[in-house]
C-alpha cells in the first residue's frame, strides 16, 4: 500500500492556508473555477518509466514556468497550467526529451515524455512553436465538454460577435435563432439554468432572466470577442466546483500580454445595401429600411518588464444606425367625428443601437511559484426600443444596461500543491425607462397606442465575491489521486425599482360610450414598487481525480450551496391580505391551488418563517475507462451522473413584495353622469387633473394583484446522467454521448383563487376586496433525452484544413407554461409540451487556399422549434379546469431552419506589421427561416407562418491590422 505524501499537505498548511482560513472566517464555502489545465502521463527512458524525473512547463510566450517530479512509476501530473503553448521538458540521468504542445482550458490532457528523444529546437521563434505546437487530445475524461479555440473564434464568420454564439458549435448546445437574444440553453431549459465564467469569475444574474448579467432584454454582447482568447462549454458531468448552473456552463480566458508586443485595429462594416429584403416585408412591399452598423476595435498587449510584468488592453464598439416604420392604418390617417387623425405619426424614425466593451489586464509573474491578475472591464449598451407598427414613436424607451467587474486572481504553486485565491467586485444596472418624460400615454384598442411609454425600471445587482482552492496532486494511495477543495463566499446587494403605471394609460374602446374621444379608464400608480435585500451565497466542495488504473479514472465530488435570504425572508404579509388569504382558504375547493395548503406556514410571511435551504447537497460522479488494445487511450468509455443546483431570478418572487404595494389606481369615466362613474373633463388627461381628483375627495379603484409566495420555497435543480464513447485517431477525435437529464423546482406563478368546477372558469373574490388575480407559486419539470455525436479534426498549419461537426438528438419536455402556468390549474395537468428542436446540426471549417486566402464557413440546419397548438381565442372559454388552451406542441415539418455562412479573408505582409481583408456572407442561399405559425387549431391557416427568423442574406466586409 502507498502512503499519502503528507510532506506536501504540510507546506501547504503552513505557506497558504491563511487565505483559507480568512475565507472560511468570511463564512465562504464552496468552489473555485478551473481557469487553467491540467497535463498527466508517464516519463520513459526507453521502455522503463523514470522516477524522480524533473518534468518542467515552459510557456513559450511570456516564460512562466511549472514545474513536478515523476514518482516511482513515472507518472507525474502538472496541474495549475493555464491554456497557451508550451515545452515539456522531462530530464532523468543527465538526458532529456521534450514536446512542443498546445493546452486548452479546462483540458485533462495526457503527454508521454520519452527521455532521450530528439527535442525540438530550442532556438525556434516563439511565433513558429505556437504554430508547430501539437495540439493535446482529451480522451479520458467524464466531462461532455468542447474546447472553442483562438482559431475558430477568429476565423469562423460571426454577424453580431458574440463569442457565446460559438458555443452552438457544441452538441447539446441550442442558441436563439432571433439574433437579438444572446444567450444560450441546454436539455430543453430555459437559459436561466446556464452559466458564465470569465477568468473565474461568475456572471451569474442573479435578479433577471437570461442566465447572465446584462442578457436580459438586451441585443448586447456580454463581453468584448476580441478580449476573449478560448472557452470550454461543458455540456454534463461537470465538476463539484462549477457552481450555479443547472444544465450547461461556459468557462472562457481572456488574453493577456506577453514578451513580445502585439496589437490589432480592426473594422467591420455593413449597410443597407449589404442586405436581402426579409421576406414578409418584401410580400407586403414594405421599403427596406435604412440600416448602417460599424463594429470596431482595438487592443494592444506587451511586457511592461520581460518574463515579470505584462499588460493588455482591449476595446470594442458596436454602432448601429437602424430605423423602424410606424404605420397607422389609412383608415384612421385623418380625424374624423369618431376619432382624432393618427396619420401625423407615421414615419420612418430611427432606432439606434450602442455598445462599448472595454477591458485591462495586468499579468505579474511574482515569482516562478506565484502568478497574479489583475484585471477590470466595463460594458455599457443603450438601445431605444418600444415602438413600430401602430406604436408610435413617441413611446420609446431608452434600454440602458450597463456590467462592470474588477477582479484578483493569485495563484502558487508548491509543488505537489496549488493554491488560487480570487476576489471580484461586480455591478449591474437594468434602467429602461420612457424617453419623453411626463408624456401621458393613450391605448386606443383596435388603432394603436400614442403618447409616452409606461415602464420604468431601475434594478441592479452588487456582487462582491471571495473564492479560496486547493489542489494536491502528489498523492498516492491505491493509484494515483488529484484532490481540490474549495470555499466560496459571496455578498450580494440586489434592489429592484419597478413602475410599469407610473405614466398615466388612459384607454378608448369603440365599445364604450367615449368610442374613440373619450377615454372610459386612466390606470395610474404615482409610487414606484421597490423592494431591497441583501444576500450571501456559500458554498463548499471536494473532489478527487482517482487513477485506479492506468486504464479507469474514477472521479468523484460533492458539493454544498447555502444562501442565506434567497425569498425575501424579511417580507411580513400586510394585515389585509392576510385577511383575504384566510377568506380565500375558506372559499376555495380542497383540492384547489391554495386549498390543501397551511396557511400559517405556507402562505403568510412574518418575517420569520423563511429561511436558507440546508439541504443543497450535490454528489457527482464520473468515470474514464481506456480499453484501447495499446493502452492509448484512443478508445474511451465514459459517464457519469450528479445533481446540479441553480437559481430562481429574483424577479420572479419578489412579486409577492411588489403587488403588496399600493396605491394602484383605476379612474373609471364616462363622457354623462353614470352612476360608479367620473363625468369626463379634458383637465383629467393630465397628471395635475388625477391627483386633483384624488384631492377632491373622489376615490379611484385600487386595483391590485396579490401574489402569494409559498415559504417553502426550493432552489430549481436538476439531475444529469450520461454514457459515452469517445475515439481517436491521430488528429481526429469522435464521440457519441446518451444523455438524461431532470430538472425540478422551477418557480411558475398559477391561480390561486381559481374554483375547480367542472366545464367552467371561475374565479373566488371577496367582495368588495381589490384583489381580482390572486396567484401563487408553484413547480414545474423538465425532462430530456439527448443523443450528441460529434467529430473534430482541428485546424493546423501544416494540414491547412480544420473541421468540426455536432449533431443534437432532443425530446425535451416540460410541464406548465413559463414565469406563468394560467392554462391550466397546475403544471402537472399541462399538455406534453415539446421545448426543443428534435433534431440540429452544424458543421464548421477552415480551408487554406491558393494564394494564401483562407476559407472558414459555419453550416447550421435544425428541425424547428415546436409552437403551440391553441384550441379557442378566449382564455375564459377554457371548458374544464384540467383542460385550457393549448392542445400539444406542433413542429414544423423537415428541416425548418437553414443557414450557410461563410468568410474568406487573406493577409498581406508588410514592414509595419500585417493586414487582412475579409469579406463575410450570412445566409448565403437566402433560406427564409420562418416563424410566428398560426397556432389557433380552428383557423384554416393554421400551422402557417406569419415572420421569419434569423437573417436574410448579408455580406459584411472587414479591415484589421496587426503587430
Amino acid at each position: 500500500m502507498k502512503t499519502i505524501n503528507n510532506r506536501a499537505c504540510r507546506n501547504w498548511l503552513t505557506a497558504s492556508c491563511g487565505a483559507l482560513a480568512l475565507t472560511l472566517a468570511m463564512a465562504g464555502v464552496a468552489q473555485a473555477q478551473t481557469t487553467t489545465a491540467s497535463i498527466r502521463g508517464r516519463v520513459e527512458i526507453g521502455n522503463a518509466p523514470a522516477a524522480s524525473a524533473e518534468v518542467v512547463a515552459t510557456n513559450v510566450q511570456n516564460g512562466a514556468v511549472s514545474r513536478v517530479r515523476s514518482g516511482p512509476d513515472g507518472g507525474y501530473v502538472l496541474i495549475g497550467v493555464e491554456p497557451g503553448t508550451y515545452r515539456i521538458t522531462a530530464t532523468a540521468g543527465g538526458k532529456t526529451g521534450s514536446e512542443v504542445v498546445s493546452v486548452q482550458i479546462g483540458q485533462a490532457a495526457s503527454l508521454d515524455l520519452h527521455i532521450g528523444e530528439a527535442a525540438a529546437p530550442a532556438t525556434t521563434s516563439v511565433s513558429a512553436l505556437v504554430v508547430s505546437a501539437k495540439r493535446l487530445n482529451e480522451t479520458k475524461t467524464p466531462e461532455v465538454a468542447t474546447n472553442i479555440t483562438t482559431q475558430q473564434i477568429e476565423n469562423l464568420p460571426q454577424d453580431s460577435r458574440n463569442f457565446l454564439n460559438f458555443a452552438g458549435l457544441v452538441a447539446g448546445i441550442a442558441i436563439p435563432y432571433d439574433p437579438n437574444q444572446k444567450t444560450f440553453s441546454s436539455a430543453g431549459q430555459p437559459p436561466n439554468q446556464t452559466n458564465v465564467f470569465i477568468d473565474g469569475a461568475n456572471l451569474k444574474n442573479n435578479i433577471l432572466q437570461g442566465g447572465l448579467v446584462g442578457q436580459d432584454s438586451s441585443r448586447g454582447n456580454p463581453f468584448s470577442q476580441e478580449a476573449i482568447s478560448e472557452f470550454r462549454v461543458l455540456v454534463q458531468n461537470f465538476k463539484a466546483e462549477y457552481e450555479q448552473g443547472g444544465t450547461s456552463i461556459v468557462t472562457a480566458v481572456t488574453k493577456s500580454g506577453t514578451n513580445e508586443f502585439h496589437g490589432t485595429v480592426y473594422g467591420f462594416f455593413q449597410n443597407k445595401d449589404m442586405t436581402a429584403e426579409e421576406h414578409f416585408a418584401k410580400l407586403d412591399g414594405v421599403p427596406k429600411p435604412d440600416y448602417s452598423r460599424w463594429q470596431y476595435g482595438a487592443n494592444v498587449g506587451g511586457p511592461i518588464i520581460k518574463d515579470k510584468l505584462f499588460f493588455f488592453l482591449n476595446f470594442e464598439g458596436n454602432h448601429e444606425n437602424g430605423n423602424a416604420l410606424v404605420a397607422f392604418s389609412p383608415t384612421f390617417a385623418e380625424a374624423t367625428p369618431l376619432h382624432p387623425a393618427f396619420g401625423q405619426f407615421n414615419g420612418t424614425f430611427p432606432k439606434p443601437f450602442d455598445e462599448k466593451v472595454f477591458f485591462g489586464k495586468l499579468t505579474w509573474l511574482a515569482t516562478e511559484n506565484d502568478t497574479v491578475n489583475l484585471s477590470y472591464s466595463n460594458r455599457r449598451d443603450n438601445e431605444i426600443v418600444g415602438f413600430g407598427g401602430t406604436t408610435s414613436y413617441e413611446t420609446r424607451i431608452s434600454r440602458l444596461n450597463t456590467v462592470e467587474d474588477a477582479l484578483l486572481t493569485w495563484k502558487h504553486n508548491g509543488g505537489g500543491w496549488l493554491n488560487e485565491f480570487l476576489a471580484d467586485y461586480s455591478h449591474y444596472v437594468f434602467n429602461p425607462k420612457p424617453v419623453e418624460l411626463g408624456l401621458i400615454n393613450q391605448n386606443y384598442f383596435g388603432i394603436g397606442d400614442i403618447g409616452g411609454a409606461t415602464q420604468l425600471q431601475d434594478k441592479f445587482q452588487k456582487v462582491f465575491t471571495v473564492k479560496d482552492t486547493v489542489t494536491f496532486s502528489d498523492i498516492d494511495w491505491h493509484g494515483r489521486h488529484v484532490i481540490k477543495l474549495g470555499v466560496k463566499y459571496a455578498y450580494l446587494n440586489e434592489r429592484e425599482i419597478e413602475n410599469n403605471s407610473g405614466n398615466p394609460e388612459y384607454d378608448y374602446d369603440p365599445g364604450q360610450p367615449g368610442g374613440w374621444l373619450i377615454p372610459f379608464q386612466a390606470i395610474w400608480s404615482p409610487g414606484g414598487k421597490v423592494a431591497e435585500l441583501n444576500n450571501s451565497q456559500i458554498g463548499i466542495f471536494a473532489q478527487d481525480d482517482w487513477d485506479v488504473t492506468s486504464r479507469l479514472q474514477v472521479n468523484v465530488g460533492l458539493r454544498w450551496d447555502y444562501e442565506t435570504n434567497p425569498y425575501n425572508n424579511n417580507f411580513k404579509t400586510p394585515p389585509d391580505q392576510v385577511a383575504y388569504i384566510e377568506y380565500l382558504i375558506g372559499k376555495l375547493n380542497p383540492d384547489s391551488s391554495v386549498g390543501t395548503r397551511n396557511i400559517s406556514t405556507d402562505f403568510i410571511a412574518t418575517g420569520h418563517s423563511r429561511h436558507g435551504q440546508t439541504d443543497e447537497f450535490q454528489p457527482r460522479l464520473g468515470f474514464s475507462y481506456d480499453f484501447s488494445r495499446d493502452n492509448d487511450q484512443s478508445w474511451v468509455l465514459f459517464g457519469g451522473a450528479g445533481r446540479y443546483y441553480d437559481r430562481t431570478p429574483l424577479d420572479n418572487p419578489i412579486q409577492e413584495a411588489f403587488h403588496s404595494q399600493f396605491p394602484y389606481y383605476t379612474f373609471q369615466f364616462a363622457p354623462t353622469p353614470t352612476p360608479g362613474k367620473i363625468t369626463w373633463n379634458p383637465v383629467y388627461l393630465t397628471v395635475a387633473g388625477l391627483q386633483g381628483l384624488i384631492a377632491g375627495g373622489v376615490t379611484p379603484g385600487i386595483g391590485g394583484e396579490l401574489d402569494l409566495l409559498n415559504n417553502n420555497t426550493k432552489a430549481p435543480y436538476s439531475d444529469q446522467f450520461s454514457v459515452g464513447l469517445r475515439h481517436a485517431m491521430g488528429p481526429w477525435t469522435a464521440s457519441v454521448t446518451l444523455s438524461r437529464v431532470l430538472g425540478y423546482d422551477q418557480f411558475t406563478w398559477i391561480w390561486a383563487n381559481r374554483l375547480t368546477i367542472p366545464n367552467s372558469f371561475t374565479l373566488i373574490t371577496e367582495p368588495g376586496a381589490p384583489y381580482g388575480v390572486v396567484l401563487t407559486n408553484t413547480t414545474k419539470k423538465y425532462y430530456s433525452t439527448g443523443v450528441l455525436v460529434s467529430i473534430d479534426k482541428p485546424y493546423t498549419e501544416a494540414s491547412g484544413w480544420g473541421v468540426g461537426i455536432a449533431y443534437t438528438f432532443e425530446d425535451a419536455h416540460k410541464q406548465g407554461g413559463d414565469a406563468y402556468s394560467l392554462d391550466y390549474t397546475f403544471p402537472s395537468v399541462y399538455p406534453d409540451d415539446n421545448t426543443s428542436e428534435r433534431h440540429h446540426f452544424t458543421a464548421n471549417g477552415t480551408v487554406r487556399l491558393p494564394w494564401d486566402f483562407h476559407l472558414s464557413g459555419l453550416l447550421t440546419l435544425g428541425s424547428g422549434l415546436p409552437y403551440n397548438a391553441n384550441q379557442t381565442f378566449d382564455f375564459l372559454a377554457s371548458s374544464s379546469p384540467t383542460t385550457g388552451i393549448h392542445l400539444g406542441a406542433a413542429y414544423p415539418g423537415g428541416i425548418a431552419y437553414k443557414d450557410l455562412d461563410l468568410s474568406l479573408s487573406r493577409d498581406f505582409g508588410t514592414y509595419f506589421g500585417k493586414v487582412q481583408l475579409r469579406f463575410d456572407v450570412f445566409n448565403l442561399f437566402n433560406w427564409t427561416n420562418y416563424s410566428c405559425f398560426t397556432d389557433y387549431a380552428r383557423d384554416p391557416n393554421f400551422g402557417k407562418p406569419n415572420c421569419s427568423t434569423g437573417f436574410p442574406r448579408s455580406v459584411q466586409v472587414a479591415l484589421r491590422y496587426s503587430f
